[in-house]
């Protein structure tokens, strides 16, 4: 019975050592994961900045490259270069952020469609709202009246 409850104990004492390390494996994706968003959003944002940085980097290779090499007084030692560069981003930049703004209204219309329900409607006969059923009473007298002792 001793060495039963010996093995009873190491096969749960394994399993115990497979979930943590299962949920130290899943902790550790969830946070590189994050990260890589992290990334991927930070180098769109900064692509401009990462144009630039490129240049700095290169700046002997796009001044072997420049266009104004012929013209020393321009001193333009590549930025020629770099301008276009930065021109082309913010082209692309502004050819993403225009939107077809009937479409974009479209599109929330048909979802607005789906997740409201409708109004239901009732049919009233044209007949029946001009009957007067009604007897006269004194709507005054109902609400306003001298307090009782």
């Amino acid at each position: 019975m001793d060495n039963l409850s010996k093995v009873s104990r190491m096969i749960t004492s394994k399993r115990f050592v497979y979930l943590i390390h299962i949920s130290l494996l899943l902790f550790l994706l969830k946070r590189l994961f994050t990260y890589l968003l992290l990334l991927l959003f930070s180098f769109q944002t900064f692509e401009i900045a990462f144009v630039v940085l490129n240049f700095k980097i290169n700046q002997d290779f796009f001044a072997e490259i420049c266009e104004n090499k012929d013209k020393p007084e321009m001193k333009c030692n590549g930025k020629c270069h770099l301008k276009k560069q930065i021109k082309k981003q913010e082209e692309q930049k502004s050819k993403k952020e225009k939107i077809n703004i009937e479409k974009e209204i479209q599109n929330c219309i048909l979802i607005t469609s789906k997740i409201l329900p409708q109004p239901k409607t009732k049919v009233i006969d044209a007949s029946s709202l001009y009957k007067f059923n009604h007897k006269p009473r004194n709507c005054i007298s109902d609400v306003f009246h001298p307090p009782r002792v």
